[in-house]
């Protein structure tokens, strides 16, 4: 995905991010302002770019009949016929294929039918057809036609997808001007992290993101970015964070998380899958997109990394406001760890990245609607087998049959209290964005806390002098000044309320206290 393998010492790394950083900062304000303002029509260069890359991405034939002599394949009663060859994988070859009398164009996966990979496959397979009950409108996974199992291979009907995100990536990106690399770059996390929320909604851990498993789907002039190969896909019960896998479970270095590489004290690898191990690889591609390389220098740091107790987190530099967002995507440990939702979440509400993704709404598709997307009652029993736990716990005032029908409750049998849920505000856990945190939306500020040290006028406060407010989980970092938000909930000092706003700091982007807390909380840099 364009990554620098030059090595560099520490200074020059980070020098380096710290100047990319503030490149693509000022990238997305200009952007921002410029939508806003109504300068550019919004989608106008996605669309474009969209047009000057599927003008040149024709497949080609790539002497297919000396490759395969089948020229007509039945799945599911369906004939296609194989028009020529695309590519080859570990377990067999994908041509390109058309329906009989139809002018619909496919992708046919034809493997052997061998033991070893036939209940692989079939995972595959039933995921991909259970999938297909979720409503939802351009799909986040590939869609499946349907499958042929005879004595010799297995044939395999789906969309077809025009290249995988590293050819994506390397053919065109590099060919863009700054700006609008960084606007495609965003378009592609922002899809990214779409689908990790589709599969994070349905408490699926996909065990092994890549950018090879997703790929680039033309559609008019535009595109889709989807997700493909399921067939070690991992089911998580809603009351456990981690598994344990089979030693021998596929992965991809640097995108395979810290846990699933750690090893035990007897220097045994314990292959463990964390419910948020997909989102580490969404950070791994942010961090290449913003930095333009790896943040470790080759495989031997990178597992050095995950080996090493005191390794440190990932660093990545304060300026343009992504810094969280990308860090806890990277925590090492998966605990502390930000979820796909979470950071989707955090990026529609940043204030530099709103208009963009609105204008992502209107060109492609939805962005969030996976945050959104109700889950068929009978996907969701196949899928774990009962139904999650209502988050609100003993505070829950619904009583509609649908909630109940989705949500266990106190007193239900399948019911498994949530860590998190609490009758008090105090009780709950601290926001993991802390006071850089853009949401704003209820669910979110009612689930965790923020940041205290609240002013009187921006709180109330109970005869012990403590805030009966629940802290805004924005904290400092709060751009809405709505007197209802104001008036419901308590803002910490140095936030963007209007009675409380910070002294610009006189060193400016040349102050080298940005990690001293108590003069961040005082001085806005």
């Amino acid at each position: 995905m364009g990554v620098d393998g030059s090595k560099l010492s520490f200074r020059q790394k980070q020098e380096q991010t710290e100047v990319l950083m503030q490149q693509n900062a000022e990238i997305a304000k200009r952007l921002s302002q410029e939508y806003a303002a109504h300068k550019k029509k919004p989608g106008t260069m996605i669309n474009q770019i969209g047009k000057n890359i599927f003008e040149h991405m024709k497949f080609k034939n790539n002497d297919s009949a000396n490759r395969n002599q089948i020229k007509l394949i039945e799945v599911e009663g369906v004939t296609y016929e194989i028009i020529d060859f695309i590519s080859q994988g570990g377990f067999g070859e994908v041509y390109r294929a058309r329906t009989r009398n139809k002018n619909r164009v496919v992708a046919i996966k034809i493997m052997k039918n061998m033991p070893d990979i036939r209940e692989e496959i079939q995972n595959e397979i039933n995921f991909l057809r259970l999938i297909k009950k979720v409503p939802i409108e351009n799909h986040p996974i590939i869609n499946y036609y349907g499958s042929q199992f005879t004595k010799e291979n297995i044939h395999i009907a789906m969309e077809l997808a025009s290249c995988d995100l590293v050819a994506f990536w390397s053919a065109h990106m590099t060919h863009l001007d700054p700006e609008n690399r960084f606007l495609l770059g965003i378009t592609v996390i922002v899809y990214v992290l779409r689908a990790l929320t589709f599969l994070e909604q349905l408490n699926i851990i996909h065990g092994d993101i890549k950018p090879q498993n997703f790929v680039i789907v033309s559609h008019n002039d535009s595109f889709y970015v989807k997700l493909i190969d399921f067939g070690t896909v991992e089911k998580m019960d809603t009351s456990r964070a981690q598994i344990t896998v089979d030693a021998t479970k596929a992965h991809t270095i640097f995108f395979a998380s810290p846990e699933f590489l750690r090893r035990d004290s007897n220097h045994v690898i314990a292959r463990h899958l964390h419910k948020k191990s997909d989102a580490w690889a969404a950070g791994v591609m942010f961090y290449i997109l913003f930095f333009e390389r790896l943040p470790w220098t080759d495989q031997f740091d990178y597992e050095n990394f995950c080996n090493d107790p005191s390794a440190k987190d990932i660093f990545v530099p304060r300026k343009g406001g992504y810094k969280l967002i990308i860090e806890l995507l990277l925590k090492k440990n998966p605990d502390e760890r930000a979820s796909a939702k979470a950071t989707l979440k955090q990026m529609i509400a940043h204030p530099a990245l709103c208009d963009i993704i609105k204008s992502l709404n209107d060109s492609l598709c939805l962005v969030d609607d996976t945050c959104r997307m109700k889950v068929p009652n009978d996907v969701r029993k196949e899928l774990a087998g009962s139904r999650r736990s209502c988050k609100f716990g003993a505070d829950c005032n619904r009583d509609d049959t649908n909630h109940h029908e989705e949500f266990a409750h106190i007193g239900d049998a399948d019911y498994h209290e949530s860590r998190s849920a609490s009758n008090s505000q105090f009780d709950k856990p601290a926001c993991r964005y802390g006071s850089d945190c853009f949401r704003k939306d209820a669910d979110h500020l009612n689930k965790y806390a923020h940041p205290a040290n609240s002013t009187p006028h921006t709180m109330s406060a109970n005869s012990h002098g403590q805030s009966t407010k629940p802290h805004c989980r924005y904290g400092v970092a709060c751009y809405n000044q709505a007197v209802d938000h104001r008036l419901r909930f308590a803002h910490p000092t140095g936030s963007t309320d209007p009675h409380c706003k910070k002294v610009a700091c006189q060193f400016g982007s040349r102050c080298n206290k940005t990690g001293d807390p108590a003069h961040m909380t005082k001085f806005q840099h």
